[in-house]
């Protein structure tokens, strides 16, 4: 499709680049009687199709050698040898058009004299010339559109190696994690614990489903948080209170695949499981006047100082917003009042 797109402009300005100057020879032939007129025009036209003519074929002697698409050097010697001989050729062509329908009247005219002959070889020097540094032109723009789109898609690429890379490493976190709270519960409720499997099982074929996209919306993500503090419900039992507070208007917003999911995660682990005391946990999610969406997690308690925690979770929660969201996404973890919130911020419009 390239190829053919490429193929098309050339000849679109062969055709309007002889067009033009066979006009402009036409149009300056419009003095005399119409018969010695006619002949004018037709040879002018003539020179013009044979000046299409070799330019083409210099076209694929430019290719065939690689004279002006190469990184080691233009041979400039040769390109001005190829001129001269264009140059030439098109001279005499012209003297031959001269014959056949002016019946050599410019080779009659006591007014033509070499001198004359050679302005004629120096003018088709430099329309070709100019002819030259336009292909080359033309050339050198589209290599550097071709290593553009190969960088950008290097870039894609790349970008989605990473996030398949993230995708690996929080996927079996949310897992391992989901199966040791089910582990707590089989000895203690076996009916609370098969519940949690199948909510387990249905969170999982989720993932599978959304592994595939790049983004999903916000209500599905929160339709999968449900479930999860569901299981951790079971688990923690009146240790663990959540509240979420979702705008419905905000259900459509485009969020990577467990972001949310693994800040909540962060949220029970470093908060429920660390107190004996009931933990409240708050999920919200608001649209700012700054047009930003604005998710919080928040749960009772502190930073620790010393944690030996890795805070994988977190990391993969910024990176993955970056690499999907662009500049304006952000996630940051802070503490107030006895609280620790984690704000992921981005634009409601995310691809």
């Amino acid at each position: 499709m390239q190829e053919q797109t490429t193929q098309r402009d050339y000849w679109l300005c062969q055709l309007a680049g002889w067009g033009a100057l066979a006009c402009v020879g036409v149009l300056s032939s419009s003095s005399g009687d119409t018969q010695q007129m006619l002949r004018f025009a037709l040879a002018k036209s003539f020179c013009m199709v044979t000046g299409l003519g070799l330019s083409h074929v210099w076209r694929l002697q430019l290719k065939r050698r690689a004279w002006v698409d190469r990184a080691t050097g233009i041979p400039f010697g040769r390109i001005i040898a190829g001129l001269l001989v264009l140059a030439v050729l098109q001279t005499g062509c012209l003297l031959a058009a001269d014959l056949a329908f002016r019946d050599g009247a410019l080779l009659r005219d006591p007014s033509t004299g070499p001198v004359d002959y050679a302005m004629l070889f120096v003018l088709w020097f430099a329309i070709f010339a100019v002819w030259t540094l336009c292909y080359a032109v033309a050339l050198a723009r589209r290599r550097a559109q071709r290593a553009e789109l190969e960088k950008l898609k290097l870039e894609v690429s790349v970008k989605d190696a990473e996030l398949r890379a993230l995708q690996f490493q929080v996927n079996p976190h949310f897992f391992f994690n989901s199966l040791n709270s089910i582990r707590a519960l089989i000895y203690e409720d076996a009916p609370a614990a098969a519940h949690a499997v199948s909510q387990l099982a249905g969170m999982m074929r989720q993932r599978l489903q959304t592994d595939q996209t790049g983004t999903i919306p916000l209500g599905a993500e929160m339709a999968a948080v449900s479930a999860y503090l569901g299981i951790e419900k079971l688990r923690f039992d009146e240790r663990l209170r959540a509240h979420i507070d979702i705008d419905p208007a905000l259900a459509a917003t485009p969020v990577p695949p467990m972001v949310v999911q693994t800040l909540v995660e962060n949220a029970v682990k470093h908060g429920v499981e660390r107190t004996v005391a009931p933990c409240e946990v708050r999920i919200s999610a608001r649209l700012g006047a700054d047009g930003l969406v604005r998710v919080e997690i928040c749960n009772q308690g502190r930073l620790a100082a010393s944690s030996t925690s890795t805070r994988l979770g977190l990391s993969n929660a910024i990176q993955r917003l970056a690499l999907q969201c662009g500049p304006q996404a952000s996630c940051v973890l802070a503490e107030e009042g006895g609280w620790v919130r984690a704000t992921v911020t981005l634009p409601q419009g995310a691809a």
